[in-house]
């Protein structure tokens, strides 16, 4: 399953030296989030020059009946196994906004998704969503599991 994180991932170069997220740090981290049905887990957070850049794990079992905005992060996915459609775009409609800096998302919101373009995405795919777009995944072949990039600009 891991296969493709057999290498090193750098997230960022904070420092000189940079910042590196084994495939182990990762491992570990789906591992908890699966045994505690955890759906976004963090694995770790840098600050870089213009803001904070973080990874998450995220595991999914079920489409999702909402859609969300990261008012200032972009996310960009890349899925490690299962497929199913993602889609982006359109408009948000009855938004509800909802703090995700425990997640690294920053503020947020949530509500009804209209429009928007699907895709089919499966692994080894890479999905940039910009800070302001609407997403969520609207069918599931299974779970899937996926890497997020966040970044967020300093205010």
């Amino acid at each position: 399953m891991l296969n493709m994180l057999s290498v090193c991932i750098w997230l960022a170069v904070a420092q000189q030296s940079g910042t590196v997220i084994t495939a182990d740090e990762i491992a570990t981290t789906l591992k908890s989030s699966i045994a505690n049905n955890v759906v976004d887990a963090p694995v770790k957070l840098t600050d870089v020059p213009g803001g904070k850049a973080s990874l998450a794990v995220l595991r999914r079992t079920k489409a999702e009946t909402t859609a969300l905005i990261h008012d200032r992060v972009t996310e960009i996915y890349q899925i490690v196994e299962g497929s199913g459609t993602l889609v982006t775009g359109g408009a948000l409609e009855g938004a509800t906004a909802t703090d995700l800096t425990r997640l690294n998302a920053g503020p947020s919101q949530t509500g009804t998704h209209k429009g928007g373009v699907g895709r089919r995405v499966g692994p080894r795919d890479v999905i940039i969503v910009p800070a302001g777009m609407p997403h969520r995944f609207s069918e599931l072949d299974g779970p899937i599991v996926y890497l997020v990039y966040r970044f967020e600009p300093k205010q």
